[in-house]
């Protein structure tokens, strides 16, 4: 399969910091925008027992270069997708192998 770097995806990180007294509070670093290969899209749906709306799962397969620093809980906001949450990372032989999902509930 030949994968082509060349959609422009946009890598959202968050790191907690330590502030006065110890206490520990997340902050969000500066997006970057990262090059990289969009597989696949898959989507699925469920309906709950007794609960009205229906809850969407998107899940996205993409391909990175290994020098890219993707990592479990990364942001990435893929064009005309929206943002989904890594879930998973591997580096594989020749590129870095990433699974993210997104959740919807209702019609939105």
């Amino acid at each position: 399969m030949n994968h082509r770097m060349n959609d422009q995806i946009v890598l959202k990180r968050t790191e907690t910091v330590q502030g006065e007294r110890n206490i520990v509070f997340p902050t969000e670093l500066p997006p970057q925008t990262v090059m990289g290969c969009v597989r696949g899209v898959e989507s699925s749906w469920q309906r709950p027992t007794n609960a009205d709306p229906v809850e969407w799962d998107y899940k996205a397969t993409l391909s990175f270069l290994l020098c890219q620093d993707i990592r479990k809980d990364d942001r990435l906001d893929l064009p005309n997708l929206g943002e989904f949450v890594v879930v998973d990372a591997r580096p594989g032989r020749r590129f870095l192998a990433v699974t993210a999902i997104q959740k919807k509930r209702g019609a939105e």
